[in-house]
């Protein structure tokens, strides 16, 4: 096991005689699955993992971002598709000898195909296939994370770039009326006020010259002022950015219909950028299920909220299915966001959001887009 800090290898007896110390700079090795019962991972491990998902320092992330990634991670490493592809190789090679030793060749051939079979599995590139069809898996629960980082975090020091919980601020922030002034051509409303903490602490907002607001008015303290600014300007483009599930489903009605958003505005132009239940199915994703939300569903359903939705998501939904848009990377995050607001300035581009459907009356008419695809 190499240490994280030096690089230096520690076998089990080296561990063992530096109680659980790097042999060479003492620094103290946090998960060695040889002496933690239920820790199948390593100190390299779990700094990978915060690698990735940190895309090497470069990015903020949340909690609920680590904890997906995490488990992707270690489900991945598992890989069982390799071990397979051996034993089938393996047994590949078994028959064969004994179709050789008997002259059989309606063995042989059938050898040849089980051997063909584990050599397939043993290449990168199918295994990562075959494994894009798989369903993703939660193997570490969030409250055994959040106690892995607290335990890492006390040898190896904070995790720099993991977000706090997002904070209520005093209810209104100073802004000087200069600012006041200006208005944005763009902004992106997210379901969650941690989505919203994540695109603003990785400068989303600058970048793309757009406010960026939660559903549930974080940041707070500048929500209002924010929102009188928006609405200076006539030809306002809002993105809708939420989970697949019946909730997130309901954002684009609820920034049309409550008055504290863009009821009674005149042409304000809402793309949802997902996730929609169809751009997620068949895909290696996070799907988790709720009782709860399949007992609401029926009733919800029928409303016209969801009238836009194609069977196959009616079904999955019904069935108590969501999957949460912090289950996303928070590169691939950031990057399809993005490529949604372009797409959307290119109307007659080939993969453009396309009108979905439209609220209001004609002199208040509210557009709303939307995606097939995410990423």
């Amino acid at each position: 096991m190499k240490c994280v800090k030096c690089g230096t290898d520690n076998k089990l007896k080296d561990r063992t005689a530096n109680r659980g110390h790097c042999k060479t700079c003492r620094h103290p090795i946090t998960f060695d699955p040889k002496a933690a019962a239920g820790v199948d991972f390593t100190d390299r491990f779990f700094a990978s993992a915060i690698s990735a998902t940190s895309v090497n320092d470069t990015l903020f992330f949340t909690s609920k971002q680590f904890h997906y990634s995490f488990n992707a991670r270690r489900q991945k490493a598992k890989d069982p598709l390799g071990k397979m592809g051996c034993v089938i190789l393996l047994l590949g090679i078994i028959f064969i000898m004994i179709a050789l030793s008997w002259g059989s060749p309606i063995l042989a051939l059938g050898a040849l195909l089980v051997l063909a079979a584990g050599v397939l599995l043993l290449i990168p590139i199918v295994r990562k296939r075959l494994r894009a069809k798989q369903p993703k898996e939660i193997t570490v629960t969030s409250d055994r994370l959040e106690k892995l980082i607290l335990t890492w975090a006390h040898n190896n020091g904070r995790v720099a770039k993991l977000l706090a919980a997002p904070q209520a601020g005093p209810k209104h922030a100073h802004i000087s009326p200069e600012i006041k002034q200006y208005s944005f051509d763009r902004l992106v409303v997210c379901e969650h006020a941690t989505i919203a903490q994540f695109l603003i602490a990785n400068n989303f907002h600058f970048e793309n010259n757009c406010a960026v607001l939660s559903i549930d008015k974080y940041p707070n303290e500048i929500f209002d002022t924010v929102m009188e600014m928006l609405r200076r300007n006539p030809a306002l483009k809002v993105y809708a950015l939420h989970d697949a599930s019946l909730a997130g489903i309901q954002l684009t009605h609820r920034l049309t219909t409550e008055s504290d958003w863009f009821q009674g505005s005149a042409n304000v132009q809402i793309h949802d950028l997902g996730l929609l239940p169809r751009q997620i199915l068949d895909r290696s994703v996070f799907v988790r299920e709720s009782p709860a939300f399949a007992s609401q569903a029926a009733k919800l359903l029928a409303g016209p909220v969801f009238a836009s939705l194609r069977p196959e998501e009616e079904r999955w939904l019904r069935e108590g299915k969501y999957v949460e848009l912090e289950s996303i990377s928070p590169r691939m995050l950031l990057g399809v966001v993005t490529q949604g607001i372009a797409r959307s300035r290119v109307p007659g581009a080939e993969d453009a959001l396309v009108p979905l459907s439209s609220r209001g009356d004609s002199r208040n008419e509210v557009y709303i887009f939307a995606y097939d695809s995410f990423g």
